[in-house]
């Protein structure tokens, strides 16, 4: 399980660095490459590439008639890169993603079990603060009979 939320920073070519905690599990686990792709101008979804494989091919799945699957193919499956870590940990960010996402240097690694989020940090920081400030109870309470 991929989790923690890590504050970096991109260098002048694009290039994030994985944290040496994810980095061990994720060469262990899943070798070197990862796909980096597209779903909201929040942020990016890393998977490591194993990961990836299922994911794509559920996407791939949806039916090509419908509109709303086409795009979502179009956005995740069409914006799909796979990046391979070099010898020091990096990965370089296509420079498209970077800009549709406003990802310049001040970002944060976002484990979500079996993927990353790749966040600017001040939209990050900003989409935190909004969550904390709900009303206690409201974001449960959307969720129906989910439980910790």
């Amino acid at each position: 399980m991929l989790g923690g939320v890590s504050t970096l920073s991109l260098d002048s070519k694009g290039r994030l660095a994985i944290p040496a905690r994810h980095r061990e599990t994720l060469c262990a686990d899943f070798g070197d490459r990862l796909v980096v792709t597209l779903e909201s101008l929040n942020c990016l979804l890393v998977y490591p590439h194993k990961t990836w494989l299922p994911v794509a091919e559920k996407i791939a799945a949806l039916p090509a008639n419908n509109p709303a699957a086409l795009r979502y193919q179009r956005l995740l499956l069409g914006h799909a890169e796979t990046l391979e870590m070099d010898s020091a940990g990096r990965v370089l960010l296509p420079a498209k993603l970077r800009q549709m996402t406003g990802l310049d240097k001040k970002v944060v690694l976002v484990g979500m079990g079996r993927r990353f989020e790749l966040w600017d940090e001040d939209r990050w920081d900003a989409e935190t603060m909004a969550t904390l400030a709900l009303p206690p109870g409201e974001l449960t309470g959307q969720l129906g009979e989910f439980s910790l």
